[in-house]
């Protein structure tokens, strides 16, 4: 019968769990992993002389761990940012530029989206008095 894993595997076993938790990003393999490496710590300091000493320590402060500490490191390292998803052409206006039945503004091409559909020359500058959905609402500027 096996008296005591040496610290040594256990310094490795841990440190697989640990790497390994990079594969699964659950942050449960990464408790038992870090268990490993306390306990590797304490067998070698002959604190933990016997296997099922070993292993049961292992099983406690590994569960310990999770239950305590697997919510906030979730929280911590998982964050997800919320993206800002306004579009910057919206409730914009300005002066436009007609190139080609399109209206040139703010870097983009933009379909003419007024219901009165005014002859446009290419060229022509024109106010933009909005745009929405790939589509700007303009008018002709007065002189």
């Amino acid at each position: 019968m096996i008296d005591l894993i040496s610290p040594l595997i256990l310094l490795a076993i841990g440190v697989a769990l640990i790497a390994s938790e990079a594969l699964v990003v659950s942050f449960v393999v990464f408790w038992f992993g870090l268990a490993c490496l306390i306990v590797a710590g304490l067998t070698q300091l002959n604190i933990i002389d016997d296997i099922q000493w070993q292993l049961s320590t292992i099983a406690i402060i590994s569960i310990f761990l999770l239950f305590t500490l697997r919510t906030k490191a979730l929280r911590y390292f998982l964050k997800t940012e919320v993206a800002d998803n306004e579009d910057i052409f919206l409730d914009t206006s300005g002066e436009g530029i007609i190139k080609e039945n399109l209206v040139y503004f703010m870097a983009t091409y933009w379909k003419i989206g007024n219901s009165q559909k005014e002859n446009f020359e290419d060229g022509e500058t024109v106010f933009v008095s909005g745009t929405k959905n790939g589509v700007a609402f303009i008018e002709k500027l007065k002189s």
